[in-house]
């Protein structure tokens, strides 16, 4: 927001008195390229992954229809977006439900229609496009401190807000016990996947969403509009956009 003022401002005239000078202004073009480029870069990058996904063998599990992974490997998540969906923001806000053959033989009937449960969850809250939003807010700002335990912070908050809803249309301790279950063995396997640009299944915060779960905890769903205000700092720079003349 920052650089977007600046760029909005000209680096000619004064701000406060003081004479503005070009190297801000460069600075903040660069800063607006970069952010620009990454953008262009990732969407490029799920834009081939949805197109790989596309073409895995699309299968009829407990009524619902999944792509299937071909891989040991004990996976369920929300991957790509999909190219089925007719119109841009309805293909950025729906994902490919993907199954591994690892877990459908791994999971009872029971525990894989909780996974799926969760899955759609996620759906119906949105959460692949905001995951998206959010995987690219931590491109750019790769150099801010803590970065990467804020991510997971905000999936974690995203995985347990999924968790119960899944556990209002599933039993909430056969979600618990598949989680245990597919995070165990997910921890054994020497290659695990790559869970770019996914909403997956697996978490290794793996107590406090089955604490979250047994306690019944939804006090994250108790959202209020003011706890939304400290956004306001995000605009902070454009209210500076008056003082330069």
């Amino acid at each position: 927001m920052s650089s977007i003022a600046i760029v909005t401002m000209g680096y000619k005239g004064q701000m406060w008195g003081f004479q503005a000078t070009i190297i801000s202004y460069i600075l903040a073009w660069l800063c607006l390229g970069f952010a620009i480029i990454n953008l262009l870069i990732y969407a490029i990058e799920i834009k081939f992954i949805s197109q790989k996904i596309d073409k895995f063998k699309e299968k009829e599990v407990l009524g619902q229809q999944v792509k299937i992974l071909e891989t040991s490997f004990p996976y369920a998540g929300l991957m790509g977006f999909s190219t089925q969906e007719k119109g841009f923001l309805k293909s950025l806000n729906k994902s490919y439900l993907v199954l591994s053959k690892g877990l459908i033989q791994l999971l009872s009937k029971e525990h894989l229609q909780a996974v799926i449960a969760h899955e759609n969850a996620h759906q119906l809250h949105n959460d692949p496009l905001i995951f998206f939003c959010l995987s690219y807010c931590k491109r750019i700002t790769f150099w801010l401190p803590n970065n990467d335990i804020l991510w997971q912070d905000l999936v974690l908050l995203r995985e347990l807000r999924a968790d119960n809803t899944a556990s209002k249309s599933v039993d909430f301790l056969l979600l618990a016990e598949s989680l245990l279950i597919v995070t165990q063995i997910a921890m054994k396997e020497k290659s695990p996947l790559d869970n770019s640009m996914v909403c997956p299944f697996i978490n290794f915060r793996l107590n406090e969403r089955i604490d979250a779960l047994i306690n019944d905890d939804d006090s994250f769903r108790n959202f209020r509009w003011y706890q939304l205000s400290w956004m306001l700092l995000v605009f902070a720079p454009f209210f500076t956009i008056p003082f330069h003349h």
